[in-house]
């Protein structure tokens, strides 16, 4: 018969119904934050995608090729609405060397975002919808889209551990005390703690800004589907031997509630303090202590409201008395480990150095690996690692920004000997940058090159040289064959000749008067005749007197005949000498200026001649001075001291530097980008080594150059695992450290024995020990070592069961002797089979996920909680034995 419903009871319930239905109303906006606040990229850079085209049966058509084109315009068609900065596509002659692989079967496509995404995850199948094209596989992966998938793949993950925990419980559960509201209640609870902690978390990050990821839904899952049906079984086998007796129930709820509060609170403390991490995993799984806290808060108000209501139909249609399992082990291993104690921890450290053994292989930062087969975003960078350099999936990106353009003659330079540096580290496949958009020096560019050009044209300065050499060697022999002496003698010579001419002139001028005078002495001789003849035919002279007077007479005739011609003939003569006589002053003149000329000419050539000489000589040295600068500038240029960047203004207006500057320039050119290919896998320690030696380079290079006080700033999955160890290794060493020893603090308060030192040691050995042997299977397996987050999670479950029963076994000694611990410790010996069972629910069904980050914590966990439960006892109780008994 059912009791009288106690007050009390009946608030809790009528309470818990009350937050449970404004739960359930509240649940579709806690799933909505959940989904957006675990799929929050861990950095506030603008994110990006690499979409991946590729032909599996060999090199893309060009009609594939044209589809592909399509796609990207149907991209940029929508840039706006993805809130799309830019599209890097492989039709870019500066991409196509770095986008396109080798075969030719490949092409990728670059999408850069404006600003840091939200929403990031609910883009990505929109995009994918997107660039389907015919013919040809497409998928969309890189860092940010594989981040998302491994956080969807987590939260599927998740929803599965539910489901399968609740297949496992009601099996479990019901086969065990043969019951069916057992399993009933038990789900019941689990889902109301669920319920509550999912939505405090979702709550306190909403309007707290708490951290959140997909492990913290998780944690929560594992408390309230793992931990807490643990819990459930103890009071089960409990209250199947008292349930008849409703007071002695009544009483071990109140005789436990302060026990049991005390071994929650570590757990409590431990998880709060975790907010001070700076691991983002770390700090999310905060949420443990609301978890642990709701999980005694509900077992003390709804189950004595179960047991009292239900009465004895709790265990309906069975009695509950069917499990009385009879275990001994760790009595009889305490009783061994106080007979043999030296010998026993002789084995135990024996078994611990042959564990210590095994490599631990360092953590795998990858969310390739923690992301199922099936996945897109998997397949495409499987697709690129294939066919490109392995880090091509997520190159680390340099962001550089300077107060002023980047776009320099120095500038550029500056960019272009950072790129060829980074080039030189053997872990790096490429760099690309504004300076070599496509990974390949611009030869034609550089000072060397430019250098063998002024080279070529000093050869034919020289060459040029040789040929005025030659000329002025002729020029110096003809004026050497110029002989200007005999033509200025030559000149006067005919200066005299003129001047005799005129002389000449003169003397035919007097001739020609003497002439006149006889021809007018002739001419009265001749009338003197012709009287004489007249006389003589009057006086009748002889005849011969008269025929001699009348020929001298004709011949005298004839004579001044003669003689007039002669005088015309001279008076032309003369008349030409005078006009010859009156030239003879210009001539002169001229005679006079062309000697002046000659004169001058001649000092002029004499000067020219010294000239030519000095010239040729000039001419000479400058030819050897040449030769030697030619052969300084050839070893100059051999040196590599040259090997320098050279770009101007006028290098920038061309096309394919237009397109390198829209590609890897931002902000009026002010901000640039550099992409570092690396060779290694992206998530490894080679690659974060390598991250450094980046670092260092490129502050090396910068410094002392006008780029010195840029602003740096690098991303990529490099970059995120590279701050993700940082913060782990700052954890580990400064958090940690501190959260041991208050755990260890509060074990020795409420023990006042050493058995909190010996208890806190196994329990880190053995969780040390499931790390390593759990780190080797997965290596063995598997084939990949212990996933970063992993140990975290995994540490936090096993703390939380250890400390469950280390501090009941402290809270249940009296005095610190060997004795009273083995009583202790005997107490739960018909516990273990029923503690072992119901821990293997949740581990069954991480397990079951086949998700690697959850088999491996479902490894770790069952290894060293093995571990821990055959060698605690026996350990314990030896070192308990040697530290207090006397015999």
């Amino acid at each position: 018969m059912m009791q009288k419903k106690n007050t009390l009871q009946i608030a809790s319930l009528i309470t818990w119904f009350i937050l449970l239905v404004g739960m359930i109303i509240l649940l579709p906006n806690s799933l909505s934050w959940n989904s957006s606040f675990s799929q929050q990229l861990p950095t506030k850079d603008a994110p990006s995608a690499t979409i991946v085209y590729t032909n599996s049966n060999g090199t893309l058509s060009t009609k594939q090729r044209k589809a592909i084109q399509e796609n990207q315009k149907k991209l940029k068609a929508n840039q706006k609405f993805l809130g799309l900065k830019s599209i890097e596509a492989g039709n870019d002659s500066n991409a196509a060397h770095r986008l396109n692989s080798t075969d030719k079967s490949t092409e990728l496509s670059i999408l850069h975002f404006k600003e840091s995404q939200k929403q990031f995850h609910i883009l990505i199948p929109q995009i994918y919808s997107l660039i389907q094209t015919t013919g040809v596989h497409a998928y969309i992966t890189g860092n940010d889209v594989l981040q998302i998938a491994r956080v969807q793949a987590t939260q599927a993950a998740n929803k599965l551990v539910i489901v399968i925990s609740c297949i496992l419980i009601v099996l479990i559960l019901g086969l065990i005390f043969r019951s069916v509201l057992v399993p009933l209640i038990t789900l019941l609870l689990s889902g109301i703690i669920y319920l509550s902690s999912f939505s405090i978390a979702t709550l306190a990050t909403r309007f707290l800004s708490m951290p959140y990821t997909a492990y913290t839904n998780t944690i929560i899952l594992v408390v309230s589907f793992g931990l807490f049906p643990i819990a459930a079984t103890v009071f089960y086998r409990f209250y199947c031997d008292h349930y008849e007796n409703q007071n002695a129930v009544r009483k071990s709820y109140w005789d436990s509630w302060l026990p049991t509060l005390l071994s929650i609170v570590p757990i409590i403390a431990l998880s709060s303090l975790l907010l001070l991490a700076r691991n983002t995993t770390l700090r999310s799984l905060w949420i443990l202590s609301v978890s642990i806290t709701l999980v005694w808060i509900a077992f003390y108000t709804l189950m004595p409201a179960f047991t009292e209501f239900l009465d004895d139909l709790f265990f309906w249609p069975g009695n509950g008395k069917s499990l009385n399992p009879s275990f001994s082990f760790w009595h009889s291993s305490a009783i061994l480990g106080k007979k043999r104690s030296l010998i026993s921890l002789i084995s135990i450290f024996i078994l611990v150095l042959l564990v210590s053994l095994i490599k631990m292989t360092p953590l795998n930062w990858s969310s390739v690996v923690d992301t199922p087969f099936s996945s897109q975003a998997k397949v495409g960078a499987s697709v690129i690692t294939s066919h490109y350099p392995v880090g091509k999936v997520s190159p680390i990106t340099i962001t550089l920004t300077n107060k002023q353009p980047i776009t320099t003659t120095k500038n550029m330079a500056t960019l272009n000997q950072l790129t060829q540096k980074l080039k030189a580290n053997k872990n790096v496949a490429n760099v690309y940058s504004v300076a070599q958009p496509s990974g390949i020096s611009l030869t034609n560019l550089y000072v060397n090159k430019q250098l063998a050009s002024v080279t070529s044209q000093l050869s034919a300065a020289n060459l040029n040289l040789t040929n005025t050499q030659k000329s002025l060697k002729k020029s110096q022999k003809q004026l050497k064959n110029l002989n200007l002496t005999s033509a200025l003698k030559q000149l006067s010579k005919n200066a005299t000749n003129l001047s005799k001419i005129q002389s000449q002139s003169s003397q035919v001028a007097n001739q020609a008067d003497e002439l006149t005078t006889d021809i007018t002495t002739m001419q009265s001789q001749q009338a003197e005749i012709d009287r004489a003849i007249r006389s003589g035919k009057t006086s009748r002279n002889s005849t011969g007197i008269q025929r001699a007077l009348s020929s001298l007479s004709t011949h005298n005739k004839n004579l001044i005949s003669d003689l007039k011609t002669l005088r015309h003939n001279i008076g032309v003569v003369s008349s030409n000498n005078n006009v010859i006589a009156d030239n003879i002053s210009q001539v002169e003149d001229d005679q006079q200026s062309v000697t002046d000329d000659f004169d001058k000419v001649q000092s002029v050539l004499k000067t020219t001649g010294v000239a030519l000489t000095k010239d040729s000589k000039n001419v000479q040295i400058a030819q050897q001075n040449l030769i030697g600068e030619q052969s300084y500038l050839d070893n100059l240029s051999k040196s590599g001291i040259l090997n320098v960047l050279y770009m101007t203004s006028v290098d920038l207006r061309t096309d394919p530097m237009k397109n390198a500057l829209s590609q890897f320039n931002e902000s009026n050119n002010k901000e640039t980008t550099i992409s570092v290919v690396l060779n290694k896998t992206t998530a490894s320690i080679k690659a974060t080594s390598t991250l450094k030696q980046v670092q260092q380079l490129t502050n090396a290079t910068l410094s002392g150059t006008s780029l010195s006080k840029s602003f740096l700033h690098y991303s990529g999955e490099t970059v995120d695992v590279a701050k993700k160890q940082q913060a782990l290794n700052h954890d580990l060493t400064h958090l940690v450290p501190w959260l041991i020893g208050l755990v260890i603090l509060y074990l020795l308060i409420i023990s006042q024995s050493l058995f909190a030192i010996y208890a806190s040691i196994s329990l880190l050995i053995t969780f040390w020990g499931g790390l390593q042997l759990t780190n080797w299977f997965s290596n063995l397996l598997l084939k990949t070592p212990l996933l970063a987050d992993v140990p975290i999670i995994s540490g936090l479950i096993v703390s939380c069961l250890s400390l469950g029963i280390l501090i009941p076994i402290i809270l249940r000694t009296t005095r610190a002797t060997t004795d009273n611990y083995l009583s202790a410790i005997n107490f739960f010996d018909p516990l273990l089979i029923l503690i072992g069972i119901m821990t293997l629910i949740p581990l069954l069904a991480l397990g079951f996920t086949q998700l690697l980050s959850f088999i491996q914590i479902a490894l770790i966990v069952f290894i060293s909680q093995l571990v821990w439960g055959l060698l605690f006892p026996i350990g314990i109780t030896a070192a308990l034995h040697l530290s207090y008994d006397k015999n």
